[in-house]
C-alpha cells in the first residue's frame, strides 16, 4: 500500500513537473517571438530555434566540481537588432549574430561545449538563416565600456533572446516577482489588462494590439500606456538581480520584467507625452482667459517640448538619448524633429521656439516669460503652439486621444 501510495506521489509530481516545463516551453517561445517583432514569421521562428538549441548545449551536467559555469543570457546583437528596420529575406543568406553570457572561465573559448552548438545550429536551422556565435563571461560584459567601447554600444542596442534573470525556468526570486507582475496585472481595468496580455503574447505590433480593442492603433496605444504605468506604479521598475543590463540603473526602460525590448518602453511613452501635451495645451488656453501670460508661456514650453520629443520617441530615438542629448534644448528638439520628417516651421513657430528654449533651459524666471510674450503676444502663442500640437497628432495617428487628466 505504501508502495502504491508512493508512486501515485511520484507520479504526480512528475505530471507536475511536465506540465511546468510545457509551460515555460510555450512561454519562452512567445517571448522570443515577441522582442523579434520586426523580422518576418519565418526568421521568427529561426530565432526562437536558436535559442532552444543554444539554451540545451550549455547545459552543465557536472555535479560537482570543477562545474563548467551557467549560461546567463542570449543576445541578438548588430543590424537585425535594430528594432527600426523592417527585415525581409531577399536571396543573401541572413547572418544572424547572436552574443551568450555565462558566468565561468570554463566555457569561454572551449569549442567542446559552445563549438559544437554552433554546428548543431547549421544542422538545423534553414539555408536561409546562419548564426554566427560569440561568447562572453559575465565579467566581461561589465567590463565592455571601459575596456571595449565599440562592443558595449553594440551590447546596449541588443535585444535580450534570453535572460535567466527574467525568464522562464526561474529561480525563486524571479518567480517572485513574476508572480508579483501577474497579481498586478489580474488588477487592471479590463481595456488595460486585454491590451497588456495581448502585447506579452504577440509584442508592441499595433495591430495585434488594436485588434481586440476599438480597433484603434492610438487607444490601444494609450490603453497599454495605462497598463504600464498602473504596473511600475505596483511592482516598481528596479532591474531584476543578474539581469543582463542591470548595470544601467533603475530606468524603466531596461526592466524587461515588464517590456520585451527597451525600445518598447520608448514608443509607449511617445503616447504618454501626447496625452501631456493636450493637457498643457488647456492649461494654455485657461492661462489666456484668465489673463495670465507668464502661464501661458510656461503651459507653451511644455506642451512644445512634448510634442517634439513623440517624433524623435516614435522614429526610435530612446528616452535616454533625448535626456543626454537634448534635455530641454527646444531648438535643438526641432532640429532633430525635422531632419526625420517634421515639415519646416511656419513663421510664427520659427519666432516662438527660440524664446520658449530659453525660458526651458534658464529656469523658467518670469523675466525669460515677459521675453517670450514682448516677441509673441499670448494669443498668438496659444494658436501656434495648439496647430503644433493638431499637425503632430494628425502625424502619429493621435490625435483625438484625451489628456491623461480627463476621464
Amino acid at each position: 500500500m505504501d508502495d502504491d501510495h508512493e508512486t501515485k506521489v511520484h507520479a504526480l509530481a512528475d505530471g507536475e513537473e511536465h506540465e511546468r516545463a510545457v509551460s515555460d516551453a510555450w512561454e519562452m517561445r512567445q517571448r522570443v517571438f515577441a522582442r523579434l517583432i520586426h523580422l518576418e514569421d519565418y526568421a521568427r521562428m529561426a530565432m526562437e530555434k536558436a535559442v532552444r538549441i543554444l539554451r540545451a548545449y550549455f547545459v552543465d551536467h557536472r555535479n560537482r566540481a570543477p562545474r563548467h559555469g551557467t549560461l546567463h543570457g542570449l543576445m541578438l546583437v548588430g543590424n537585425f537588432a535594430d528594432t527600426r528596420k523592417p527585415i525581409r529575406f531577399g536571396r543573401e543568406i541572413m547572418l544572424f549574430e547572436i552574443w551568450a553570457f555565462v558566468d565561468h572561465e570554463a566555457y569561454k573559448g572551449l569549442d567542446r561545449y559552445w563549438g559544437r552548438a554552433q554546428a548543431v545550429l547549421k544542422s538545423e536551422l534553414v539555408r536561409a538563416v546562419e548564426v554566427e556565435l560569440s561568447v562572453f563571461t559575465l565579467g566581461e560584459a561589465e567590463r565592455f565600456p571601459l575596456d571595449r567601447p565599440w562592443l558595449a554600444k553594440r551590447y546596449e542596442t541588443g535585444i535580450v533572446l534570453y535572460d535567466t534573470a527574467m525568464d522562464p525556468p526561474r529561480n525563486s526570486e524571479a518567480q517572485a516577482a513574476h508572480d508579483r507582475i501577474a497579481a498586478a496585472v489580474s488588477g487592471l481595468e479590463k481595456p488595460q489588462r486585454a491590451a497588456f496580455r495581448r502585447y506579452r503574447a504577440r509584442g508592441f505590433d499595433p495591430r495585434q494590439l488594436y485588434g481586440t480593442l476599438d480597433r484603434n492603433m492610438a487607444r490601444a496605444h494609450m490603453h497599454l500606456a495605462e497598463a504600464f504605468g498602473a504596473l511600475l506604479a505596483k511592482v516598481g521598475d528596479e532591474p531584476r538581480d543578474r539581469c543582463l543590463r542591470a548595470y544601467l540603473g533603475n530606468h524603466p526602460r531596461h526592466n524587461l520584467d515588464l517590456f520585451h525590448r527597451p525600445c518598447d518602453f520608448d514608443l509607449i511613452l511617445a503616447v504618454i507625452f501626447y496625452r501631456r501635451a493636450v493637457d498643457r495645451v488647456g492649461m494654455m488656453v485657461e492661462a489666456h482667459a484668465r489673463d495670465r501670460p507668464s502661464q501661458v508661456v510656461n503651459a507653451a514650453a511644455y506642451a512644445t517640448e512634448f510634442a517634439l520629443k513623440i517624433l524623435l520617441l516614435r522614429a526610435g530615438y530612446s528616452d535616454d538619448w533625448n535626456r543626454d542629448h537634448i534635455g530641454v534644448d527646444l531648438e535643438r528638439a526641432l532640429e532633430e524633429a525635422q531632419m526625420i520628417g517634421l515639415p519646416p516651421p511656419s513663421e510664427e513657430l520659427a519666432r516662438l521656439i527660440p524664446p520658449l528654449s530659453r525660458y526651458r533651459r534658464e529656469g523658467r524666471t518670469p523675466e525669460h516669460a515677459d521675453a517670450a510674450i514682448e516677441i509673441m503676444p499670448p494669443a498668438e502663442v496659444v494658436e501656434t503652439v495648439a496647430t503644433l500640437l493638431a499637425d503632430i497628432g494628425r502625424m502619429t495617428g493621435f490625435a483625438g486621444l484625451p489628456g491623461e487628466q480627463l476621464p
